[in-house]
Formats: C-alpha cells, sequence, structure tokens
C-alpha cells in the first residue's frame, strides 16, 4: 500500500497522538495540502476542493508521485459532488443539473438521468436485441414491465439476477448480502458522450464489435457510473434511513416471483445508496479516471482516521459486532458463487459478514474530511460518504490506440477495492483499471458492458 507519506510529512498510523485528533490533523493536513495547489485565477476553481455542479474536466499533466493524491482526490470529490447534484427530469435535460438546487435537495440526481444498462441493451418482445432510443428520450422497453418508462429508478436487467452480482471479471461476479437479510443491487449507467458511441456503433446489438485489430476507443468527457444498492426493510428504522440517499419505491427484482414465473418480475420497495464508482474519460487521459466511494456504515473501520457508526449509534450495513471480525463466508463456498436463473439467489439469505481488509490512505481519508466541512454538504446525507480510492494511467495521451499504460498507483501490492463491488479481492492486489483491463486487452477500451458479446 501506499506510504502515509504526503508532501515530506509522514503521519504515523500507530504512533503517540490519540486517536481522537488523528481526525483533526488529517482535516488539517488536507487543508496545508489546498494551500500549496496551484492559485492562479484560471486554474484555482479546478484546484480547490468546492462544491459546485461542474466537474473538473481534466487535471493537468503531473509527474506521478504522491504530491499528485490531493490533485486526483479533489478531482474525484468534485466529480462525485457534481455526479450527485439534484438533475432536470425532463428528456432534452437528461443529465444535466438543476441549478435551482443544492446537494441536500430532493430529487433524482445527475448521474440517475444518465442512461442504465437496460436501455443500452433493449431487448424487444421475442427477446431479441432491438436497437437502443435516442439519448433524450425516458421511452424506452422497461425490464421490469412495459408501462414502466425510463424515469423510474429500476434495478434489473433482461436477464434475471444480473443486478445481484458484482463485477464479473476474474471470477468475482458473486452476490452480497446486508445485515437485514437483502441481496445488493447494482446498477450501471452512462452519460450522453459514452451512450452515443456505444448506441450509433451498432455494438448493444452485436453488430461490428472492437476486437484487438479495431479497437474502441470512447469519446473524451465519457462516463460511466456503477452503483450499489441496500434494500431498505422494517429493520431499518427511520434514524438509520436519514444517513443514506434513499430512493422511494424503486423498481427491484423479486426474488421468489422471478424464480416462480422464470422472467422478470418485479416489486417495490426503498433502497439505499451504499456504493459508487466513477470512471471519467478526459482529454489527457483517455483510460480515465477512476474513483470509488462508499457509506461510511458499510463496515467497520480499518485505518485510524475512518469514521465508525458505532460512534454515531448506528448499525453497520454488512458487520455484525457480535459475530467475528473476518470475511465470511468464504470466497467460492456456496453463498457467494453467482446467482442466475440456473442457480437462483435465496429466498432467506444468511446476512454476509464483511471487513475492510487494506485501510484507505491518509490523504484520501483526508480529503473526505474537507469536503463534508464544506457548505453544501456538511449536514446533508452526503457527509456520509467517503472516496476510498482513486486511480489514473500514468501514460497522458497515449499512442497505442488500446490505450495500455501503467497505472498508478501501481497494482502490484496495491488493492483499490470497495467493500461493496468487489467484496472477495481484498486479499489479492487488485484495482479498478487492473480488472478492467482484461476487457481492454480485447479491444473494448475498458468497457465491461462489451463483453456480453464475448
Amino acid at each position: 500500500m501506499r506510504s502515509n507519506e504526503v508532501r515530506g510529512t509522514r503521519v504515523s498510523s500507530a504512533g503517540a497522538v490519540s486517536r481522537a485528533c488523528r481526525p483533526l490533523i488529517a482535516f488539517m493536513l488536507v487543508a496545508a495540502l489546498v494551500a500549496l495547489l496551484p492559485v492562479s485565477r484560471a486554474a484555482a476553481q479546478d484546484s480547490e476542493p468546492v462544491v459546485l455542479p461542474d466537474r473538473i474536466e481534466d487535471v493537468p499533466s503531473l509527474a506521478y508521485n504522491l504530491d499528485n493524491f490531493p490533485q486526483l482526490e479533489n478531482f474525484a470529490w468534485r466529480a462525485f459532488v457534481a455526479l450527485n447534484w439534484p438533475s432536470l427530469t425532463d428528456p432534452d435535460h437528461r443529465g444535466l443539473p438543476d441549478r435551482a438546487k443544492m446537494p441536500g435537495d430532493s430529487g433524482p440526481r445527475v448521474w440517475e438521468t444518465f442512461k442504465a444498462r437496460y436501455e443500452l441493451f433493449q431487448v424487444g418482445p421475442d427477446g431479441r436485441p432491438i436497437a437502443p432510443q435516442p439519448w433524450a428520450t425516458y421511452d424506452v422497453v422497461n425490464p421490469c414491465g412495459a408501462n414502466i418508462d425510463g424515469r423510474a429508478k429500476t434495478l434489473a436487467t433482461f436477464s434475471p439476477f444480473m443486478d445481484f452480482n458484482q463485477f464479473a471479471s476474474s471470477g468475482a461476479a458473486n452476490p452480497l448480502v446486508a445485515q437485514n437479510g437483502t441481496y445488493t443491487r447494482y446498477e450501471t449507467r452512462i452519460n450522453e458522450p459514452e451512450y452515443s458511441a456505444l448506441a450509433l456503433s451498432g455494438w448493444s446489438q452485436g453488430q461490428n464489435l472492437p476486437d484487438e485489430d479495431h479497437p474502441a476507443q470512447m469519446p473524451a468527457g465519457s462516463i460511466a457510473v456503477k452503483a450499489a444498492w441496500r434494500l431498505l426493510t422494517a429493520a431499518d428504522t427511520p434514524a438509520v434511513r436519514t444517513r443514506y440517499y434513499v430512493v422511494e419505491n424503486a423498481n427491484v427484482v423479486d426474488v421468489a416471483k422471478t424464480i416462480a414465473a422464470r422472467r422478470v418480475v418485479c416489486s417495490k420497495s426503498d433502497v439505499a445508496l451504499v456504493g459508487l464508482h466513477i470512471v471519467i474519460r478526459t482529454p489527457h487521459r483517455p483510460q480515465g479516471v477512476w474513483a470509488t466511494f462508499e457509506h461510511v456504515d458499510n463496515v467497520p473501520p480499518l485505518g485510524s482516521t475512518e469514521p465508525d457508526a458505532k460512534q454515531a449509534g448506528a448499525p453497520y450495513s454488512y458487520f455484525n459486532a457480535s459475530k467475528p471480525k473476518r470475511l465470511w463466508p468464504k470466497f467460492g463456498s456456496p453463498g457467494t458463487l453467482p446467482v442466475s436463473l440456473a442457480r437462483p439467489p435465496r429466498i432467506n439469505p444468511a446476512p454476509m459478514q464483511v471487513v475492510r481488509r487494506q485501510p484507505i490512505h491518509l490523504s484520501t481519508m483526508a480529503m473526505s474530511r474537507y469536503y463534508w466541512s464544506l457548505p453544501g454538504i456538511e449536514g446533508t446525507v452526503w457527509a456520509h460518504y467517503m472516496l476510498v480510492a482513486s486511480q489514473w494511467p500514468s501514460h497522458v495521451l497515449p499512442v497505442d490506440p488500446h490505450n495500455d499504460g501503467v497505472f498508478f498507483p501501481e497494482t502490484r501490492g496495491e488493492n483499490l477495492v470497495n467493500t461493496t463491488m468487489e467484496t472477495y479481492v481484498q486479499d489479492r492486489p487488485s484495482s479498478c483499471m487492473a480488472c478492467h483491463q482484461n476487457f481492454n486487452a480485447r479491444g473494448h477500451d475498458f468497457v465491461g458492458m462489451l463483453d456480453s458479446f464475448r
């Protein structure tokens, strides 16, 4: 893992400083780092932690060392804020923020008005792929029913139970059961530049697919988002709910009814956001800048500056403090195997015991604490979400059309994962870009969704 050295300052994780003081020290550290960032009039807005509906378009070309983490971590947080800004909701303004609102206001978020996976991979009544709709419409075939349009939160795909599984690379397509006995659901959405590139090419219908000799290349400005949602039950009190971004009456796959009907059948449920992956292609970094966020109540803290749900009187979503502090069940056991119609999820699954196996780096945690203190974030549910890790390519503007290059941080010995989306790969070197390189090597430009046609 990275050293805890930042700009020549070493902060010990087990020194004489009291645990209560460490979050303050981390906050002060980021404040000092921010003060050292470029402050020219042209660059100030793109260098400082601020709460705006606009993300940073790119990060200046930098030497790749520890001094750059604050810049990239600020880029990640600016993207998180902008993407979670309340969105305009009419079809002509999909993916655009409502500038009359603030992050704490109600309404769907900007990324929630991006196109969902099921909108890209449309399926007709006969089960065959059909052409996706233009960007500026919510009129689509919904896997939960013909009378549901694209405005309604839908956690489903046309393949039963696909949205129950984590990322499918390296055997990691596994389900995750929360402490309230519900399966975590996963959702992928893409913005207009990426959607247009995938839809207009015919790739979503399996036509003219890219390969190693004819690689894909997503345009600059392309954004892909993957979310992890926890279904809420009567076990989740009003006090618990207020700590999360919650979408009420979402359309979710009903396990029992889907097994019985052998097709997707949905029911209504309130869902809470517990994890968010973000990848943004920039002009200087066509391989993308990658970031992953989690809710602070997911699992117990591991690092000395990480927040603890227990201190807030809140339960962990994926950990029971009365049980051993280890990951359970073990990877490869029956409960962790990928689910499908052939191997359906259980009606009453046993909760899984999840822990964080690698600490969140000091500077990463400090950037989160800085954003939590800013007007517009402080006092809202977004102050309960933290940046877990960020990653970016070390080779800017590569001439290789495959966009191959070394990732930073390096993947050797590094583990940059989200406990809700890569639960079972925490004990081996892993990261966003390393996993998606499996697709990139096939000419898919890191886009995992294209692997549906492999």
